[in-house]
């Protein structure tokens, strides 16, 4: 599978599932949609916009006004495969740089068995998340949003909602790692995927402070792309920050870069930005 396939498969099934779980939805004449949630939400995004041809300035301009009409700081993931002229159409309209993010991916076989690239911890179990448990579904996001932030972070209660929403997701499936400490079982570590056709995403990856280094990640890596491969995808893909714990554990797994996409977006006052 050539990365311009990879491309195409990512973005679109992106741009379906963010739009599928948020408020509201801007679709793109020339790609993808803009999806709008509470502010502060990670949601809050267009994507894939621009891979169906040139760009024109008003459909920017579009996506800027729809946000800002609700308080929310325009932002625009854009794919390195999309039409030029959305770059240049985000210059004009005073787009900054926010950030970078890559996307990697591992090509699947159906008879393949994926392991850890380092033997896990014998303490560590794997369990899937019951869409029916408001319980689990808090404890899974609890540790999926927290995991990778500073000793202390407390996630805000309205970002659980979206979480639940990801979660019940009908193509999403979500672990939580447990790790037995003597006579106790701690859960240590949680990660999604999305099952979209042909492609699959891990999501969600992360792993609390006190159980790093058992191999918690990887086991969640392992399983979810077994799960995968076990349903036909021919492909899984994984996000990650440049140079992320994330990025440095799937590589040791066979994942390798896609592309990369830069994360622009239009500051103002009173406008809020996406967290995370």
């Amino acid at each position: 599978m050539d990365i311009l396939e990879i491309a195409r498969l990512e973005e679109a099934r992106l741009a379906i599932g963010c739009s599928e779980i948020s408020d509201a939805t801007l679709p793109i004449k020339s790609g993808g949609v803009a999806c709008r949630g509470v502010p502060g939400w990670w949601n809050n995004m267009a994507v894939g916009v621009g891979m169906n041809g040139p760009v024109a300035r008003e459909e920017v301009d579009q996506i800027a006004t729809w946000y800002e009409s609700t308080g929310i700081e325009p932002r625009i993931e854009v794919c390195p495969h999309a039409d030029p002229s959305l770059i240049k159409h985000c210059e004009a309209l005073n787009f900054r740089v926010r950030n970078f993010d890559n996307v990697l991916f591992r090509e699947l076989s159906g008879d393949e068995h994926v392991r850890p690239a380092q033997t896990p911890d014998p303490t560590i179990s794997l369990r899937v998340v019951d869409k029916s448990n408001d319980a689990e579904i808090r404890e899974y996001s609890r540790i999926s949003m927290t995991g990778n932030s500073p000793p202390g972070f407390v996630m805000p209660d309205a970002d659980y909602e979206l979480a639940a929403r990801v979660v019940k997701h009908p193509r999403t499936v979500s672990f939580i790692a447990s790790v037995r400490v003597g006579s106790s079982t701690h859960d240590a570590g949680a990660g999604g995927l999305e099952l979209h056709h042909e492609i699959a995403c891990l999501f969600g990856l992360s792993t609390l402070h006190n159980f790093r280094k058992r191999g918690v990640q990887q086991s969640l890596i392992a399983a979810r792309l077994n799960l995968a491969a076990s349903k036909g995808v021919r492909v899984a893909t994984i996000g990650s920050r440049p140079g992320a714990g994330t990025e440095r554990n799937v590589r040791r797994m066979g994942f390798q870069t896609a592309y990369t996409k830069v994360i622009l977006a239009r500051a103002g006052t009173g406008l809020v930005p996406a967290r995370g």
